[in-house]
């Protein structure tokens, strides 16, 4: 009976004060969203967004899906949103700031929309809670780069496959009237499709979310399993309509991709550092977040194993697949590709701190420590090192003489320096090796996309002309080991001018030859 009375006094003071929680919650979010958010320099795949949606409409959707391997919509929305935001630090980032704030919305009603209860409410809110101070949620709300959006859309789509699925079977067992499943399933298939237009990996999280869907068959009673078949098989077919018109470029992009000498290597790490993003990448955080997750699905079996098949399926089948296509295949696994799982992941790690024990306390002292798990990995994250581009780019301007030249390495290089470049009222001119991005169909080896290819000792030329028309010169690198790894450029120089001084981090770099 003291059991009882604690859930139906719990369950009241969510349902009085649930959208005052909501604000809460949401309000955290912010406020943990908000530092550096427009101060922070670009990094260099944000300076590759910026230069993306500077292009035209036209270029972007005729030239850019040949050389960059993501599809152009991000592109496009931050394009059409900078024309009304600007494309300032806080003008590029504010699409992704905003994503996220909605996907911590969405966390936090998922529970009152699938009418799981109290438990289930509470279990939404403190998910959301854990969201609104997660760290890699944070870092893409801060990063003009489409992870923040694909989360957002991805979990709207995982959402409504539950309340699809929980509505189902709540019309089968109604003897009066019932909520409509059709509402659900329509946001499923939209929201899926559009997903797939932002990340060619949402077709991974497609194939969790149905598989999710196909696992639920196995636990509905005969009698209903063609229907849900059939509702679930429409709800595929809309998502597929939605993305129809770019299927054309994915292939071909796909096909393109498996061409580039990608820098990647398949690591042991990679098995479970998507796991990492949960409450931090510490060994006691890590811990913690496998075992809440692991009493979570489990403690979601016993009570609704409908919900818990389709939950387990969008977890491991996406991430599990891309392993498997990454060391089998080609590497293709990259940790933050994975931050769209986190939001389902943090609910059924809340289910499992509101079912760990029939005790208050335990469970109280449990949120606390994950929230502050959380919450001190983010603070920490904050001071992470960046590519200041910013930084680089002042250091030159401050410091240029007249006849000084700015050698940028490689044809990605131009993208880092620009942006900041335009900036400067006085910045030295720009001299790219082997030439400014994009830059395409060479007899080379192409890396990340086929806009940049590597050196090779012909492009020696171009520096030694350089030389020749300039006099000190400052020497922009980015991921050298990668695009120059026999240092052609510097060699060249070094041979000619005398090393002056260094400046910047190991993500960016830039040294001074007199």
């Amino acid at each position: 009976m003291s059991t009882e009375r604690v859930q139906d006094r719990a369950g009241g003071l969510i349902a009085r004060f649930f959208w005052a929680i909501v604000a809460l919650i949401v309000a955290i979010g912010l406020i943990f969203r908000l530092p550096g958010l427009g101060s922070r320099s670009l990094w260099i795949d944000e300076l590759y967004s910026e230069w993306f949606s500077s292009r035209s409409f036209a270029e972007l959707w005729r030239d850019v899906p040949f050389y960059e391997p993501h599809p152009p919509i991000y592109y496009t929305l931050l394009k059409l949103w900078t024309l009304l935001f600007g494309n300032s630090e806080l003008g590029l980032r504010s699409l992704s700031l905003v994503a996220s704030m909605a996907t911590i919305l969405a966390v936090a009603v998922s529970g009152r929309f699938i009418k799981a209860g109290w438990r289930g409410e509470a279990a939404g809110l403190l998910g959301a809670a854990l969201l609104a101070v997660n760290y890699a949620n944070i870092r893409d709300a801060q990063n003009a780069r489409p992870y923040a959006l694909q989360t957002f859309l991805c979990t709207v789509a995982v959402v409504a496959s539950l309340v699809l699925v929980a509505r189902l079977r709540t019309h089968a067992r109604a003897t009066g009237p019932s909520d409509g499943w059709l509402g659900s399933a329509l946001l499923l298939g939209l929201f899926a499709g559009c997903a797939l237009w932002i990340h060619n990996t949402s077709l991974f999280i497609a194939l969790g979310i149905w598989s999710g869907l196909a696992l639920s068959l196995i636990v509905t009673p005969a009698g209903q399993r063609l229907r849900n078949f059939a509702i679930f098989f429409a709800a595929g077919i809309l998502a597929l309509v939605v993305w129809a018109p770019y299927v054309p470029l994915f292939i071909e992009q796909s096909g393109a991709f498996m061409g580039l000498a990608f820098w990647l290597q398949p690591k042991v790490r990679d098995l479970y550092s998507a796991w990492m993003l949960l409450l931090g990448d510490d060994w006691p955080a890590f811990s913690l977040s496998l075992g809440l997750l692991a009493v979570g699905l489990f403690r979601l079996a016993r009570c609704s194993p409908v919900l818990a098949l389709p939950v387990a399926a969008i977890l491991l089948v996406p991430l599990y697949t891309v392993l498997a296509v990454s060391f089998a295949v080609k590497p293709i696994y990259i940790q933050r590709l994975f931050a769209w799982m986190v939001p389902l992941a943090l609910v059924v790690i809340a289910l499992g701190i509101l079912t760990a024990t029939q005790r208050q306390w335990p469970r109280l002292v449990l949120a606390l420590l994950a929230l502050t798990l959380a919450s001190a990995r983010s603070v920490e994250d904050f001071n992470r090192p960046i590519d200041d581009w910013k930084a680089i780019v002042t250091e030159i301007a401050e410091n240029a003489r007249p006849g000084d030249v700015v050698i940028a390495v490689p044809a990605e290089g131009s993208i880092a320096v620009d942006y900041y470049a335009r900036r400067q009222a006085r910045f030295p001119p720009v001299v790219c090796v082997p030439g400014c991005y994009p830059q395409r169909n060479l007899p080379r080896t192409y890396m990340s996309n086929f806009g940049a290819p590597k050196l090779i000792e012909a492009d020696g030329e171009i520096v030694e002309r350089a030389l020749k028309t300039h006099g000190r010169v400052w020497l922009v690198q980015v991921s050298i080991s990668l695009y120059d790894p026999k240092s052609i450029v510097r060699s060249r120089i070094a041979a000619d001018r005398t090393f002056a001084r260094y400046y910047g981090n190991s993500l960016a770099k830039v040294e001074l030859f007199e």
